[in-house]
Parts: C-alpha cells; structure tokens; sequence
C-alpha cells in the first residue's frame, strides 16, 4: 500500500492528484472496514468465551450437585440396608420362637394324653373293682352299711336305765365295717382321680389357648415385619436408581464441560490475538 501511494504520489505530482486522493480515501475506507470487522470478532469472542464460561459454571455446579444426591442416596441406601437387616433378623427369632413353641406345646400336649389315658384308666379300674366287690358282698348277702345305732344313753336322776339295745340284725356276716371301708376308700380314690383329670383338662385348655394367642400374635408381627421389608426394600432399589440416574446425568454434563473446555481453549489464541490487536 505505502509503495502503491508512493506511486500515486509521483502521479500527482505530474498532475493526477485526484487519483491518489480518491486512493486514500479508499485505503481509509478499507481500513475502517478492517477494524470494524476486528472489533466484532473480538466482541463475539468475548460473547462468547463469557457465555461458554456461565456454561461451564453451571455445568460444574450441576455436576456438584448430583454428587450431592448420589452421597446423600448411599447414605440413605445404607440405612435402608441396616433397617432391612435387622427385620429380617426379627423375623428369624419370631421363626424361632414359633418353632420352639410348637415342639413345647406338642410335648406338653403328649405328656397330658399319656397321664389322662393313664387315670382315665386307673379311674375305670377302680370303677371295676367296686363292681366286683359290689357284686361279691351281695351274691354273699354281705351287709355294706352298718345299721345306724340309736342315740347315746344318757340317764335320768331317779329312773332306770333302758335295757342295752341291739348291736347287729341277724347273725354275724363277717368283716363288714371293714369291707364298706375298702370300697368307700376305693370311692374317694377314684373320685380324687376325676378330679385330677378335670384339673388336666383345664389347664390344657388354658395351654391350648395361651399358645393360639401367643402364636396368632407372633405370626401377625411376623406378617408386618415382612410388609416392612418389602416395603423398604422397594425403597431401597428406588434409591438405587435414582443414583444410576444421576450418575449418567453426571457423566453427561462431565462430556458437556469438556466440550466447553475444549471450545474455550481452542478459541483463546485467536480471541488473544484480536485483544492485542
């Protein structure tokens, strides 16, 4: 340009200075262009090196944040863990405890078969034998009960006394006392046997409905321990995707920050040279 003006220059001189004039203006021309066109590459530079910062920015805040979720999610992952646990374990010890009742009720229970056979049984014998020796004292017209003696003599000042009353009806029939004793005796032992079966049965109803009430109240917190696990374990995979999520939507604002990074540093010697210049 400087040669070309030079050039022009000598023209004027030789009478052509309107050419180099019209020369200048147009250099002048071109070189406002130049610097206008400078001026808005390095104003859209700075645009947009500002705007891929922000980018950048809240590309890194976003990837912050879904760090924050997913420690937040694995702290509460574990707890659901420990909580899933530690049901499960009560449920095995009420599992126990159902086990061991059943093997104690069922024993109980064949303990108490065995004694009643044995005293219905005893009871039934003893029911025999008074029959037997029912039937022995009447086919030998033995009496069973003494005749009931009259009311002891008691004397009067002045009278005299009454003649002795009479000690048995009809002869002697042997050991009669003591036979009614045997089966009186016998009475009241199978009577005490009754009883005792009567007292077994109760308390083997009492056994029978304490163990009902205390397994139907097991079973039942058994069920709601499993509901509980059930429910806190699809709590637990809902966590589990959730950190999935936000680990892929980490990962992909990582490949958008480096995306920006790359645009940045690629774009700084030229925005540079146009700042300097």
């Amino acid at each position: 340009r400087i040669a070309g003006l030079a050039a022009r220059a000598a023209a004027a001189a030789a009478g052509h200075f309107d050419e180099v004039i019209e020369a200048i203006d147009k250099m002048i021309a071109t070189l406002k262009e130049e610097e206008a066109e400078d001026l808005e590459i390095k104003e859209q530079c700075e645009e947009d090196r500002a705007a891929d910062t922000r980018d950048a920015i809240k590309a890194s805040r976003t990837m912050d944040e879904h760090t924050e979720a997913i420690e937040a999610l694995i702290a509460k992952i574990d707890q659901l863990t420990r909580e899933i646990k530690d049901k499960e374990e009560q449920v095995v010890k009420i599992e126990e405890q159902l086990k061991q009742a059943k093997e104690d009720r069922e024993k109980e229970n064949a303990e108490y078969e065995v004694a009643k056979k044995d005293d219905e049984a005893a009871a039934d014998l003893i029911k025999q034998s008074i029959g037997v020796l029912e039937s022995f004292y009447q086919e030998n017209g033995l009496n069973l009960i003494q005749k009931k003696q009259d009311a002891p003599f008691a004397s009067k000042a002045g009278e005299a006394p009454p003649p002795p009353p009479p000690t048995w009806d009809g002869g002697y029939g042997g050991k009669t006392d003591e036979q009614t004793g045997i089966v009186a005796i016998l009475g009241l032992i199978r009577e005490d046997i009754l009883k005792d079966i009567a007292k077994a049965d109760k308390e083997e109803a009492d056994a029978v409905a304490l163990y009902e009430k205390t397994t139907t109240a097991l079973t039942n917190e058994k069920t709601d321990l499993k509901s509980e696990i059930t429910t806190l374990g699809e709590t637990k995979a809902n966590a589990e995707q959730e950190v999935e999520d936000h680990k892929g939507s980490r990962s992909a604002k990582a490949g958008e920050l480096n995306v920006l990074l790359d645009k940045i540093k690629s774009a700084e010697p030229g925005c540079a040279f146009f700042q300097i210049n």
